[in-house]
């Protein structure tokens, strides 16, 4: 019995040296029996369950690595439904922000700390 809230998503897929975002969606609650299953069959590692809720405009042929449990080939196809998608190109948008946040707010005390060790 699923407990915990779905976490909102960002699903990606490589473009050149970056990603792009192709969809929004839900990402599945951590299965804690670390047997995760999605349409009564086990989710391979390194990919989790979730939902494509949102298609981005343009990216509805995208296609699947792993068809979905009607037979979906394609991220279209899979709009609403679960699905299992790469966890390197899953984006929790949140997590994001604190990363980068934090990143700049060392950024920011090293660079006070070296301003005033030269006021010294």
């Amino acid at each position: 019995m699923i407990s915990e809230a779905f976490t909102t998503c960002e699903l990606h897929v490589p473009d050149e040296n970056a990603t792009k975002k192709v969809a929004i969606g839900v990402v599945n609650p951590i299965d804690r029996t670390r047997t995760p299953r999605i349409h009564n069959r086990l989710v391979p590692a390194r990919y989790a369950s979730i939902s494509a809720d949102r298609v981005e405009k343009g990216c509805g042929s995208v296609p699947l690595q792993i068809e979905g449990g009607d037979g979906e080939k394609t991220l279209g196809e899979a709009e609403m439904t679960f699905i299992c998608w790469r966890k390197r190109f899953i984006i929790i948008p949140h997590h994001r922000f604190v990363r980068d946040f934090t990143s700049y707010i060392i950024y920011y005390v090293l660079s006070l700390k070296k301003v005033c060790s030269q006021n010294l």
